[in-house]
């Protein structure tokens, strides 16, 4: 029997169904004895039996047409010099060798349960094509039915047209499959990973190196552990740790992105792990008073939100960040947020914010000339990246934000919600190739 309800029948089973056919059993008997419906042996004799010829048949028996009692052809072969005659009497030619009509008559009986002619009374002397079922030779057929309902793509020729353009469209805007799939999996016939791997096998018309974590970085190297460059009591990870669990969920991360060395201008980024958001400002040095002027202007759009979105903050220890006293201080004098601070050389204790740069880096690669760029550069990149799909989410990050943070916040940084399909993550967003 299966080894389990509903699972295929074995070798062993097609052996005991060829035993109880010679036996003369019927299909509910067999059913019975291997714990299957008699309509699964029905149908496994009839898929997966053979058909043979007796070896010394007839002449007679070879030209028996199912059509023959009726037939009036005449002139099957062009140089026959009777054509009144019908050529079914013919004794010079076989019309059954020529005849484009011909029908083999088959047994009817042979065509009804059990199917096979293991236990006909006439099988000794029957002319007719004969079925049994061969437990082996059924095994093999059932094994290249199997194999031939797991080949070949699973979708018409026009579905699979209509997603192979999307997706090339996509993938050249810099989107990843897995952001494409996030948008798109209703439409398409296949999931992600069925995509991957057509393309490993060569029948999409796209090359892995078309996809953008296909490329791999080359491994860093590990530094060796800093040292802290002034007194930061009260104000370090461990600090950070010790806060509420909601305090540290409406942490906001912040850093700073860079371009070429010579560059002075850089990209502030202040990252809302609860929202897998991230603004991007352009200061125009990496310094504390471009820092501070920037998140006065920030508090300034939030209309006396500050404290509300940004109550907790965490950098690193660069220069640009250590004046707490300065970032922590709002337009009126009084404190607007708490400031922490990683551990030397430990930027994955705010690795959230790391991570999304990866998606500001696929537009802003490394080696841009960050002074070249413009607020309303910025902000495009900012709109593009934020309305990028992340797995895992019910929306994109942008569309989050716009819930929660204040609406002047993001109109006056120009950030806005961009179609997922005209998403762009390369840098031809910004005419930069």
């Amino acid at each position: 029997m299966p080894e389990k309800k509903g699972a295929h029948l074995s070798f062993n089973d097609r052996c005991e169904i060829e035993d109880m056919l010679k036996e003369g059993s019927s299909f509910r008997e067999i059913a019975r004895k291997l714990k299957v419906s008699p309509s699964t042996v029905s149908n496994e004799v009839r898929l997966n039996r053979v058909f043979f010829k007796p070896k010394a048949l007839p002449t007679k028996a070879q030209s028996r047409c199912s059509k023959y009692r009726d037939c009036t052809k005449t002139a099957l072969c062009h140089a026959c010099s009777s054509h009144a005659a019908a050529c079914k009497r013919c004794k010079a030619k076989r019309c059954w060798d020529i005849c484009k009509e011909f029908d083999a008559w088959s047994c009817k009986q042979r065509e009804r349960a059990p199917f096979v002619c293991v236990t006909c009374r006439k099988r000794g002397y029957c002319t007719f094509e004969k079925a049994r079922y061969v437990a082996s030779k059924a095994q093999v057929a059932h094994d290249a039915r199997l194999s031939l309902a797991h080949t070949g793509i699973a979708c018409g020729p026009d579905e699979l047209e209509g997603m192979v353009d999307k997706v090339k469209r996509l993938l050249s805007q810099g989107q990843s499959l897995q952001a494409i799939w996030i948008t798109h999996k209703d439409e398409f016939p296949v999931c992600e990973r069925t995509f991957y791997n057509y393309m490993d096998k060569g029948v999409m018309g796209l090359a892995n190196i078309e996809l953008p974590k296909k490329v791999k970085y080359a491994p860093r190297k590990k530094k060796a552990d800093g040292a802290f460059k002034m007194d930061l009591v009260g104000r370090a990870y461990a600090d950070w740790l010790a806060l509420s669990d909601t305090e540290r969920t409406l942490t906001v991360q912040i850093d700073c992105v860079e371009g070429l060395r010579r560059n002075s201008k850089c990209i502030l980024s202040l990252h809302f792990v609860r929202l897998f958001f991230q603004l991007y400002i352009l200061i125009e040095n990496q310094d504390q008073a471009h820092v501070k002027a920037a998140l006065d202007a920030v508090e300034t759009y939030c209309e006396g939100a500050f404290s509300d979105v940004f109550p907790v903050m965490l950098g690193d220890r660069g220069s640009e960040f250590l004046d707490f006293a300065k970032i922590e201080t709002g337009l009126d004098g009084a404190r607007r947020t708490r400031m922490f601070y990683c551990d030397p050389v430990k930027p994955s204790q705010k690795g959230a914010c790391e991570k999304n740069h990866v998606e500001l880096r696929k537009i802003l690669p490394k080696g841009t000339d960050f002074d070249a760029l413009t607020f309303d550069d910025v902000s495009e990149a900012c709109s593009h990246v934020n309305s990028y799909p992340r797995p895992g989410q019910g929306a994109t990050p942008i569309r989050l934000a716009s819930l929660v943070l204040p609406a002047n916040l993001l109109e006056s940084l120009g950030v806005r919600i961009i179609p997922p399909d005209d998403v762009i993550m390369t840098p031809k967003l910004l005419g930069l190739q």
